[in-house]
């Protein structure tokens, strides 16, 4: 996921609640949990709580 789909999905003009997770860093959002994000390397991916990512 580029830089600027990231930011697009963080901001609200992509429909990212198809997802159930969501890294709270680069927004990237996964269907399965994971310890780790695949795209950021993060350790904040969390389930989504009312369309915030923050």
């Amino acid at each position: 996921m580029s830089y600027f789909d990231r930011l697009n999905r963080y901001i609200g003009r992509e429909d990212g609640e198809a997802t159930e997770y969501v890294c709270r860093d680069c927004a990237s959002g996964f269907d399965e949990r994971w310890q780790v994000c695949p795209e950021c390397g993060s350790y904040s991916v969390r389930r989504r709580e009312w369309g915030s990512l923050r």
